[in-house]
C-alpha cells in the first residue's frame, strides 16, 4: 500500500482536533484532503500527480483522478447547502462532475436534511428553519449517503470520512446566522424531495464509488483506504491495481461503474 499526503483547508466551522492530531498550530482545520485530483489540491504520488498516474494506479487515464476522499471534522454546523448533478455542473457551471457524496461517520454526529424543497420558501419568509429542517442524531459507524440535489448540513462536533465525486461546488442555502454568500436561485434550481431513512444504509454502492468498512479482509485491486482509528500519522493508503493487501478496521473505496465504464 501507497500512504498519500494529506493536505489540509481551514474553515469556519473546522475542529482544532484536526490541528492537534496533524501538529498544526496555524487556523482551525475543516477539511483534510485525503486524496485528490481537484486542481485546489492534487495529491502528489511519489513526487507525481495522481492525475498523470491514475492508468498505472486504477487501469483509467483521468485527466482529474474522478473520486475526492476528505477526512472531516466541526466544531459548528455547516451551512445548510446542496450540490448540482453531472448535467447542471456540465450545463451551468462548465465542470465536468456534479457532486453525489457520503458519509462515514468516525464519532457520533448530527445532520439535517430538508426532505421537501418547496418549503424553503417558507423558512426564508418566517425564518422557521426548525420546522422545515429534519434534525437527526447519528451515531458512530454509521454509512450516510448524500445524493446531488439532497439539502443537507453536517452538524457540530462530527467526525466524517467523507467521498465525492471530484467537485468543489456547493450553493450555500442557509448559514446559521453567518454573513457569507448564499446561491439560492441555483439551490433551488437543483435540489430534490427525499426521506431522511432514504439516506442511512449499510455500506455505499452508487454507480460513482463503493464505500464500505472492512474489519479484517484482503482487498484485491485498485482501492483507497482509509483508517477508522484517528491517531498520529493518519492518512489514506492506495492500493495499486494489481496488488492485494490486508485491510482491518478500515473505510475501503473503490471507484464505481459510471467511471470504469466511461
Amino acid at each position: 500500500m501507497i500512504k498519500v499526503q494529506p493536505q489540509f483547508r481551514n474553515q469556519i466551522w473546522g475542529n482544532r482536533m484536526l490541528n492537534n492530531l496533524f501538529g498544526i498550530n496555524d487556523g482551525k482545520i475543516g477539511e483534510v484532503w485525503l486524496l485528490s485530483g481537484h486542481p485546489l489540491f492534487t495529491t502528489l504520488i511519489d513526487n507525481r500527480s495522481i492525475n498523470d498516474i491514475s492508468k498505472e494506479l486504477c487501469g483509467k487515464d483521468f485527466e482529474r483522478f474522478p473520486l475526492l476522499i476528505k477526512l472531516i471534522s466541526t466544531s459548528d454546523w455547516l451551512s445548510v447547502q446542496v450540490h448540482p448533478d453531472d448535467e447542471y455542473a456540465r450545463s451551468v457551471e462548465k465542470e465536468p462532475w456534479g457532486k453525489n457524496e457520503a458519509w462515514y461517520f468516525l464519532t457520533d454526529g448530527e445532520i439535517a436534511i430538508c426532505e421537501e424543497p418547496s418549503r424553503l420558501v417558507e423558512a426564508f419568509e418566517k425564518g422557521n428553519w426548525s420546522d422545515v429542517l429534519r434534525i437527526e442524531k447519528i451515531k458512530k459507524g454509521t454509512f450516510v449517503n448524500i445524493p446531488a440535489g439532497v439539502i443537507h448540513a453536517l452538524g457540530s462536533n462530527s467526525t466524517v470520512i467523507e467521498v465525492q465525486q471530484s467537485s468543489d461546488l456547493t450553493y450555500r442555502i442557509y448559514d446559521w446566522g453567518r454573513p457569507r454568500e448564499t446561491h439560492i436561485k441555483k439551490a433551488l434550481e437543483v435540489s430534490k424531495a427525499v426521506k431522511f431513512e432514504e439516506l442511512i444504509v449499510e455500506k455505499i454502492n452508487t454507480k460513482y464509488f463503493i464505500m464500505e468498512y472492512v474489519k479484517t479482509s484482503k482487498i484485491n485491486g485498485f482501492s483507497v483506504v482509509v483508517p477508522t482509528i484517528l491517531e498520529k500519522n493518519f492518512g489514506a493508503f492506495v492500493i495499486p491495481k494489481d496488488s492485494r493487501e490486508y485491510v482491518e478496521n478500515s473505510v475501503v473505496i473503490k471507484l464505481g461503474e459510471f467511471f470504469l465504464n466511461s
